[in-house]
């Protein structure tokens, strides 16, 4: 069988406690081993056959079977894929203040590299350069700052291109009905994770009252590097700009007051 429903995204923003109460949910199947599977963009080669094989072939009596991949809500060959292959498939995603989110995927990079923070005594200054400990290959010692470089622009589509939530919104809607497509806000999970949970169980049409364990747990617990407070004044204020025509777009296409964003 072919899946019911894809989580899109966006990245850094709760998928995997999604995930996670989506594997306890007793009607809905979603493949156990793997959060984040990327096959319409990375395997789509393979075929559908050994998508259903290597995902799907252990969902027996669920009510509904889907599966995660943060990459889909970014890629058009990808939306344009599953539009073609799975016409009736739903689309969740959760949305988290882009500043916040462009911060988090940056850092959990960054820290996770081993760079340690710059030496201002030998720091060239331009956010491009890559200390001799960088230069083996990884490239994950980039510093924030190379978003702004006029040179930085791969860095850009990478960190900050991935919050244009209205701009993916509206591909989306060019491919698929609107009522096929469940827009939730990591700021409601934050609010009430329970009513968030429900909301997506019904959309999903399976029991919204089931309460999964891992409703109130955090998944993935930002250390003190990679909380978004961490985030410089001077760069959240340039990240402020940068999104906020997009943000303004975003609010008028779901119906929300996003000023709290700006």
């Amino acid at each position: 069988m072919l899946p019911d429903y894809l989580h899109i995204g966006s990245a850094k923003a709760a998928s995997t406690w999604l995930y996670q109460i989506c594997l306890e949910h007793p009607e809905i199947y979603t493949p156990p081993h793997n959060d984040n599977i990327n096959f319409f963009l990375v395997h789509y080669h393979k075929g559908l056959n050994w998508y259903k094989t290597q995902y799907f072939s252990e969902w027996k009596s669920e009510k509904v079977g889907g599966e995660f991949s943060n990459s889909y809500l970014l890629s058009d060959v990808a939306l344009r894929r599953i539009a073609r292959d799975l016409p009736e498939v739903r689309l969740t995603c959760i949305l988290r203040n882009p500043v916040e989110r462009a911060y988090l995927h940056w850092a959990h990079a960054y820290y996770k590299s081993g760079r340690a923070p710059a030496d201002p005594e030998t720091d060239s200054g331009n956010p491009l350069d890559i200390l001799p400990e960088r230069s083996t290959g990884q490239l994950f010692g980039i510093p924030l700052d190379a978003v702004r470089h006029p040179n930085g622009w791969m860095w850009c589509r990478m960190w900050l291109e991935p919050g244009l939530y209205a701009a993916h919104l509206t591909r989306i809607e060019a491919l698929f009905p609107d009522e096929r497509l469940y827009v939730m806000l990591y700021d409601d999970l934050c609010a009430d994770p329970e009513g968030l949970a429900k909301g997506f169980f019904e959309f999903l049409g399976v029991d919204s009252s089931f309460r999964p364990d891992s409703l109130l747990r955090d998944i993935n617990p930002d250390t003190e590097e990679t909380d978004p407070a961490a985030l410089s004044e001077e760069m959240r204020s340039f990240l402020r700009d940068f999104y906020r025509s997009d943000i303004e777009e975003l609010a008028k296409m779901i119906g929300r007051d996003l000023s709290n964003w700006k």
